[in-house]
C-alpha cells in the first residue's frame, strides 16, 4: 500500500495539469529533511537526512448527482541511514455521495487514513506507529410518509485495516430516522441505529455490538448552523452490557465575511476507529499520530472543541482548543484525557512569498494507570516561494519538545526541510500548525 501511494505522489509531481481544476487546490513536492534526533532519544542523539515526497490538497465536487470532498496531508519518507523502513505518514479524509435516484436513493462512500501509537508512553517513532484505513460504503434511502414526515434508512459495510496489529475488523451498521421538517431550514427526527464489529481475530479481540436511540434537531441560517443529538447508547461486549447518555452538539457561526467560529461537545460510545474520523474532522486533516492509541475495546468518549478561523486574501489565522476523554470498557489502563491547543498564521508577503507559522500543545493524562503522562510542544515556520505560476519551493523549520514523567520518553528534536514541486494557482497552503510529522 505504501509503495502505491508513493508512486502516485511522485507521478503527480510531474503532472501539474491535475492541479488546474477549479475544484482542486493543493501542492505536490520532493525534497529532504534533516533531523538532529532521528531516534527521539533523551541522550546519545543521532542525526539523519530523510527523503520526502509530499502532498497537501483539497478537492470538492458538487453536481446534480455527486457531492464529494477529499482532503489530504501525506508524506512518504525514505531514511538516508536506513534507520527505519520507508514510511507513509499523514492523514486523508474523503466523503462522497452519489444520487442513484435524486431525492430518493443515494450511495455513500467514505474513507479515512491515519496512524496510531502501538505502545502508548513510548516515543512516537516509525517503530511505534502503524497505519489505519477505515473504508465505509452503503446506501441511503429516503421514503416519503406524508407531506410532513419522511423516513431515511441507511446501511453501511465497513472494513478497517491495520498495518501491523491483528485488529482488522468488519462492521455492519443499520440506522433508521423519522424526519419531520419544522421549516425550510430546520428539521427534527427520531433516530435508531445498531452496529456490529467483528474482528478477524475474534479470539484475541472480542466482537461487540453498539446500539443507540436519540432525538435530533438541526437548523441552518444565513450565517449559523446548529445540530443537537440527545438520547441513549449502549454496548454489549463479552456478554456484558453497559450504556449511558448520548449527547452531541455542534454549532458554527460566520462572524464576518472573513472569520468563523465552530464549537462542539458531546458524549457517546466510540472506539479507536471512530475516534480517527472524529479527530480528523476536528483537527482539519493534520491529526498528530500520538492522538490515537492502540485499543481493542469500545469506550465512553467525552469531547469538547472550539475553533476560530480568519481567512483573507493576504492573511490567515487559526486557533483551536480541544479535549478528548476515554473511559474504556475492558482496557482501563488506557483511560486518559487528551488536551490540545493549536494556533497558526499565514501571511502573503508578496505574490511570490507566503510565510506560515504555527505552534501546538498536547497533553496526555492517564488515571489509575501505569502509563506515564506526556506533554508535547511543537512549533513550525514555513516559507513558500512561488516561481512562476505553479513551481513552488518550501523551506521549513520545526522544533519538538516532548516532556514525560518517564525519562525514556523525554526528547527534543530540530527538523529542517527543503522541498520543490508544483502548486495550483489558488493554493495558499495550510497554516503550519504542526511539524511535518
Amino acid at each position: 500500500m505504501k509503495q502505491r501511494v508513493a508512486s502516485c505522489l511522485i507521478l503527480a509531481l510531474f503532472d501539474a495539469s491535475c492541479l488546474q481544476a477549479a475544484d482542486l487546490s493543493g501542492q505536490v513536492g520532493l525534497g529532504a529533511i534533516y533531523t538532529d534526533n532521528i531516534g527521539l532519544t533523551a541522550t546519545n542523539t543521532e542525526n539523519d537526512v530523510i527523503g520526502i515526497a509530499n502532498t497537501d490538497f483539497l478537492w470538492h465536487e458538487a453536481t446534480r448527482r455527486l457531492d464529494a470532498d477529499v482532503a489530504a496531508n501525506l508524506q512518504y519518507l525514505t531514511y538516508g541511514h536506513a534507520f527505519y523502513s520507508n514510511e507513509l505518514l499523514g492523514d486523508l479524509t474523503g466523503f462522497g455521495k452519489f444520487a442513484l435516484v435524486p431525492g430518493r436513493a443515494d450511495w455513500v462512500l467514505q474513507d479515512n487514513f491515519g496512524q496510531q501509537q502501538i505502545t502508548p508512553g513510548m516515543p512516537v517513532t516509525p517503530l511505534n506507529l502503524e497505519n489505519i484505513n477505515y473504508l465505509s460504503t452503503g446506501p441511503d434511502f429516503n421514503v416519503p410518509l406524508g407531506s410532513q414526515l419522511r423516513a431515511q434508512l441507511s446501511g453501511r459495510y465497513s472494513k478497517v485495516l491495520y498495518q501491523l496489529n491483528d485488529l482488522n475488523n468488519d462492521r455492519g451498521d443499520a440506522s433508521l430516522a423519522l424526519i419531520h421538517p419544522l421549516s425550510a431550514t430546520s428539521n427534527t427526527s427520531i433516530n435508531a441505529s445498531v452496529e456490529r464489529v467483528s474482528y478477524d481475530n475474534s479470539a484475541a479481540n472480542p466482537d461487540y455490538t453498539t446500539r443507540a436511540g436519540y432525538l435530533h434537531y438541526d437548523a441552518q441560517g444565513a450565517r449559523s448552523k446548529l445540530s443537537i443529538d440527545l438520547g441513549y447508547n449502549e454496548v454489549t461486549v463479552i456478554g456484558s452490557r453497559t450504556g449511558g447518555a448520548l449527547v452531541r452538539a455542534a454549532v458554527s457561526r460566520a462572524i464576518s465575511a472573513s472569520s468563523s467560529l465552530e464549537l462542539s461537545a458531546g458524549q457517546d460510545i466510540s472506539d479507536t476507529d471512530n475516534l480517527l474520523r472524529q479527530m480528523e474532522g476536528t483537527a482539519n486533516v493534520t491529526l498528530g499520530a500520538a492522538a490515537l492509541q492502540r485499543s481493542e475495546d469500545p469506550f465512553v468518549s467525552r469531547y469538547a472543541s472550539a475553533a476560530w478561523r480568519f481567512d483573507r486574501h493576504r492573511t490567515g489565522l487559526f486557533l483551536a482548543l480541544s479535549q478528548f476523554r476515554e473511559a474504556h470498557t475492558i482496557e482501563s489502563d488506557l483511560n486518559r484525557t487528551r488536551s490540545e491547543a493549536d494556533v497558526g498564521a499565514r501571511r502573503n508577503l508578496s505574490s511570490a512569498l507566503i510565510l506560515s507559522a504555527g505552534a501546538g500543545y498536547a497533553r496526555d493524562s492517564y488515571t489509575g494507570s501505569a502509563l506515564f503522562n506526556d506533554t508535547d510542544l511543537r512549533a513550525t515556520v514555513d516559507l513558500a516561494w512561488r516561481l512562476g505560476r505553479r513551481i513552488e519551493v518550501h523551506t521549513q523549520y520545526s522544533r519538538v519538545d516532548h516532556r514525560s514523567d518517564s525519562l525514556i520518553n523525554t526528547y527534543k528534536e530540530n527538523l529542517f526541510m527543503l522541498t520543490a514541486g508544483f502548486a495550483s494557482e489558488n493554493w495558499t497552503g495550510i497554516a503550519a500548525r504542526n511539524p511535518i510529522f
